[in-house]
């Protein structure tokens, strides 16, 4: 069995895919290609650390971390007791634009924007409160 082979049974019995579905899957030639990034991806974790916060809703509070697994999942067990959804849709993008530097087999680490917040601007321009993450990523282990 290839190397190419046990990546696909591992992505068919991690994503729950049919034998019809898998088939499918491997006709796009992206999916092939990104294949061998896979174990990358899910051996990291992407911080988001807390550096600036006032007037949270949420409570966030500087030097809180939320971890974002490499499969795009927030750690529950990881971070805060809640996290913020307006925060959550920066980090999304975040997110995104970290595992495409995975499957192009580039540290995320080279983000050039690493800063990001909610979209509420805060008590001083009209709004109530507002949070400021700075992006890292981590292999586990």
């Amino acid at each position: 069995m290839s190397n190419n082979d046990a990546l696909l049974e591992m992505t068919q019995a991690y994503l729950n895919f049919s034998d019809e579905e898998m088939d499918l899957f491997k006709t796009n030639p992206r999916n092939i290609e990104i294949l061998p990034q896979i174990p990358n991806l899910l051996n990291t974790d992407f911080t988001f650390e807390v550096i600036e916060a006032h007037g949270c809703i949420c409570q966030h509070k500087v030097g809180q971390k939320i971890i974002i697994n490499g499969d795009g999942s927030v750690s529950k067990d990881q971070g805060p007791e809640k996290v913020c959804i307006y925060l959550l849709q920066s980090l999304a993008l975040a997110t995104f634009a970290a595992q495409e530097f995975i499957y192009a087999e580039i540290d995320p680490n080279n983000l050039k924007f690493k800063r990001m917040g909610c979209f509420d601007t805060g008590i001083n321009c009209n709004g109530v409160g507002h949070v400021k993450v700075e992006f890292k990523s981590k292999v586990k282990g």
